[in-house]
């Protein structure tokens, strides 16, 4: 190999390493900023947002919580439904979708957070008012259905399309339903659960110390 072609073949070879190196240092330059992007406070705290959010609570046993206020909530504002006694079973941890007033502004932030499931068995009494008052009859009792558990319980002759339960004026009915509760923004410390808001009412449910 003469003089002339051993220096054009090591131009070559510098030009090359220098398109490689600058590449490289390209490559290195995007993988730093998506690096730093990451790192930064708004997407750390977009993270930890997304990681409390989807974390299952602690388990709890039955006696832990009080569920008759929230069970009130799912009766008639009217009144009509008197609440006789509630019986709950053991709370079952959940990720549900939380009501609008708690969910985040914020865009990308999580609009679930961490919650219970809490399957109850209550006793209801039926005080008819506007309900047959010439002839008190048998009413028909709505119960929630697992499609739309926020319902409720009220009593209407018009088919929803749930399961009905006949009520008779003054006598006791065993009923069976699902609380939906969520932690509270501390973690549920002190506070306890909030109940969905049936009425448009946050309702706290005290945990037993």
């Amino acid at each position: 190999m003469n003089y002339s072609t051993r220096y054009l073949a090591l131009l070559a070879l510098g030009l090359t390493a220098s398109c490689q190196s600058k590449e490289d240092k390209a490559a290195a330059q995007i993988v730093g900023a998506l690096q730093t992007s990451a790192e930064s406070p708004a997407e750390q705290a977009k993270a930890n947002a997304w990681k409390a959010a989807t974390t299952l609570p602690a388990a709890l046993p039955a006696s832990a919580v009080n569920v008759q206020p929230g069970v009130a909530q799912m009766l008639p504002e009217e009144g009509y439904l008197e609440l006789v006694s509630v019986t709950n079973q053991t709370p079952v941890a959940a990720i549900l979708a939380l009501p609008a007033g708690l969910r985040s502004s914020k865009p990308d932030y999580p609009k679930v957070g961490p919650g219970y499931r809490i399957p109850f068995e209550a006793v209801l009494r039926w005080k008819p008012m506007g309900f047959g008052k010439s002839k008190p009859g048998v009413g028909k009792l709505q119960m929630p259905t697992a499609k739309d558990s926020l319902r409720g319980f009220f009593i209407s002759e018009i088919d929803r399309g749930g399961k009905v339960v006949p009520m008779r004026p003054a006598q006791p009915v065993k009923v069976q339903g699902v609380l939906y509760a969520y932690a509270s923004p501390d973690g549920g410390q002190g506070t306890g659960l909030l109940t969905y808001p049936y009425r448009g009412l946050q309702i706290s449910l005290p945990l037993a110390n």
